[in-house]
């Protein structure tokens, strides 16, 4: 965070006091009268907030996942990898026709509902909520100001709330599902098909990276399968475009290009993690860190990837296979006495220590 971003949210923070020292005040001084006609304009400001902030919800519950949102988590993700996105979108909607925006949200709507959330309009809403009680609860003919005074300061703890929120997803992308140049679905492949994940993602078992799979392990299959159950050939076609293959005449007749795909799993530049570490050695399912990739018809990040909540409590749980050949340096029998475990977890031999992951 640049000393910018700090002394804005430093102004916002000593705003805040300002205003709860004037409540305060206000509790001090002023005395309780009549609630009946507060309580009408109380009950008025909070229907309308009740009823935009379902909306907002509603809506937002239907969209969010896919749709780019100034949230703590998209907001950095757009920032990041704009230049990306925008270069990968472009070309591959100049040459072929892919898949509208409409189009793609339709796709896996059990999925939308992942990640914070775009918490902007409640957010607003309750702001507003906090200026009027506040004002109202100033004004000399108010006939109940200790209620006022409740109502900014429920207002208050529920913008604390979304800003806590926002907080903690920034530089976080769960629910990011960004539209592909192709429309590649996980569910027909390694769900339907069963493909498993190692035959395309190769480098899973001995590399950091998972890697994406050339165009000529999907012509494994496809210069056989030239049409899909779902989008019959014209996402198929697309992979004969970007290869330059003729499937009438099975040549590779013209000049090829790569696939510029949208990465949907990212981690700041400071972490450090290790595909082959985790599937090799600690035999961590694909599953357990992506979600459900074999019902998903479109990519989306499934869990969260905080350190605290994800990883360290799974190092934390994760026992440690003994018998793998990369631990034989270890003695985990003089580790158990002398700690007096019965479990070696991977915190255990440096899992949690911040040299592990960041440097």
């Amino acid at each position: 965070m640049g000393k910018y971003h700090f002394f804005y949210i430093f102004g916002i923070v000593k705003k805040m006091l300002r205003k709860i020292n004037i409540i305060l005040t206000l509790m001090k001084k002023r005395k309780m009268f009549m609630l009946i006609n507060s309580i009408k304009k109380i009950g008025l400001i909070m229907l309308l907030f009740l009823s935009v902030s379902a909306f907002a919800s509603g809506k937002n519950g239907q969209n969010h996942a896919v749709a780019v949102q100034l949230t703590g988590s998209s907001l950095y993700h757009a920032v990041a990898t704009s230049a990306l996105a925008q270069t990968a979108g472009k070309e591959a909607q100049k040459a072929h026709s892919t898949m509208s925006r409409a189009d793609y949200d339709k796709i896996d709507p059990e999925f939308k509902g992942i990640g914070p959330g775009n918490n902007t309009v409640p957010f607003i809403i309750t702001l507003v909520v906090f200026i009027l009680a506040t004002i109202l609860g100033r004004r000399k003919k108010c006939k109940a100001p200790k209620l006022m005074i409740l109502i900014a300061l429920l207002s208050l703890g529920y913008m604390a709330k979304i800003t806590y929120v926002e907080a903690r997803a920034l530089g976080r992308q769960q629910g990011y599902a960004p539209v592909q140049p192709i429309w590649f679905s996980h569910k027909i492949h390694a769900g339907q098909n069963g493909i498993n994940c190692e035959y395309c993602h190769v480098d899973a078992r001995t590399s950091r990276h998972a890697g994406i799979p050339s165009l000529n392990v999907c012509m494994n299959c496809h210069s056989q399968v030239h049409k899909g159950s779902v989008s019959g050939t014209k996402e198929i076609a697309k992979i004969y475009k970007y290869l330059g293959y003729n499937p009438k005449t099975m040549q590779y007749d013209k000049p090829g290009k790569p696939i510029q795909w949208v990465k949907v799993h990212n981690l700041p530049d400071h972490v450090y993690f290790n595909h082959a570490q985790h599937v090799q050695a600690g035999k961590v399912k694909c599953q357990e860190c992506h979600g459900p990739v074999e019902k998903m018809d479109r990519m989306v990040e499934y869990k969260e990837l905080a350190m605290g909540d994800f990883c360290l409590n799974c190092h934390r749980k994760r026992g440690i296979d003994t018998s793998n050949p990369y631990y034989k340096h270890y003695k985990f029998k003089e580790m158990k006495e002398k700690q007096g475990i019965d479990k070696i977890t991977v915190d255990k031999i440096g899992g949690a220590d911040c040299s592990s992951c960041h440097y």
